[in-house]
């Protein structure tokens, strides 16, 4: 008993002290009290330490051999941050990804009062130095869906864009895999773009490692020392991170088809940050956009089914056969 007794005593001495904050003025001129930066490091702590590390470098004991490894705050990078790729993202898209976690890994949603996510959302950026540096990059907001009652054709027309790079679309087979078998994605190709393409060595079914901004190990000082590799997904196999299946329920709601539809549209219009997937907002025509939008979807609502077993197997088939 006296030994239980003295460990008591001696446990408040082995706590860390919390530590005190100043207020952190951020380079859009927002001031952030420190009272939040405090609640905020408290939520943290709780919630996010033990994947992300104590002082926010990805390096946290239970994230030790996760894939994807949990983000390093520090780097100030984030995938889904609903701006373009690469900017700082927003505080919108931060507490959208913390209350729906990611699909597929183990980032889960968050049941959370609004006041703590707003807290570790601002605490989040005390961890890197870009916050005082940058402002968040502007929103990107969903536009008008031009293809509504139309899904056939914007499947169509997104077939195309998905598949051939140039004149208005995004070639997304060039570091995702193909759906088309060889022939067909030859004969869409000409067709197009008027250039004749030889398949015949080529594997537009298996796609590769891509490298990442990521860091996945860092030295003593938080320096990366080793990158994350980022494979670009099949949507037949697949999990997508910030898509779910529909009739899943998704912030307490069900998830409809429109629902997965607007996320697809979100993550092609922003890109990727750290990733090689750009930003597509701007670059191709937003109806080309949304029309890639209901092709991909197309193709997750097969995923992990016969349909989509069937379909791989053709493809693999049009490799000996074309």
């Amino acid at each position: 008993m006296l030994a239980v007794l003295a460990l008591g005593a001696l446990a408040p001495a082995c706590r860390k002290e919390a530590p005190t904050f100043e207020p952190l003025k951020l380079a859009d001129g927002t001031v952030i009290p420190a009272a939040t930066l405090a609640r905020g490091h408290d939520v943290y702590t709780h919630y996010c330490a033990s994947c992300h590390g104590e002082k926010g470098d990805g390096q946290g004991p239970a994230g030790s051999g996760m894939r994807p490894p949990p983000r390093n705050f520090q780097q100030g990078l984030y995938k889904f941050g609903g701006v373009a790729a690469g900017e700082l993202p927003t505080d919108d898209a931060l507490k959208r990804t913390l209350r729906r976690g990611l699909h597929g890994t183990p980032m889960f949603a968050w049941d959370v009062p609004p006041a703590d996510v707003d807290a570790v959302v601002q605490y989040l950026k005390t961890l890197s130095p870009r916050w005082k540096q940058e402002s968040p990059g502007a929103a990107l907001t969903l536009s008008d869906d031009p293809w509504k009652g139309r899904d056939a054709e914007a499947v169509e027309r997104g077939r195309t864009v998905y598949h051939v790079a140039g004149k208005g679309n995004a070639g997304c087979a060039s570091c995702h895999v193909a759906y088309l078998p060889r022939a067909e994605l030859a004969a869409l190709t000409e067709s197009v773009t008027g250039r004749k393409v030889n398949l015949a060595n080529a594997d537009p079914y298996t796609a590769l490692p891509r490298d990442s901004d990521y860091s996945l190990t860092v030295d003593a000082k938080g320096e990366a020392t080793q990158f994350a590799k980022v494979l670009p997904p099949d949507f037949l196999f697949h999990r997508l991170r910030t898509v779910w299946p529909q009739g899943t329920r998704v912030e307490g709601q069900p998830y409809t088809a429109q629902a997965q539809r607007e996320d697809l549209y979100r993550v092609m219009a922003a890109g990727v940050g750290g990733a090689a997937m750009p930003s597509w907002k701007g670059a191709i025509p937003e109806e080309n956009l949304w029309a890639l939008a209901y092709y991909v979807q197309s193709l997750v609502v097969m995923n992990d089914t016969g349909a989509a077993r069937d379909l791989q197997q053709r493809l693999r088939d049009s490799k000996v056969q074309e």
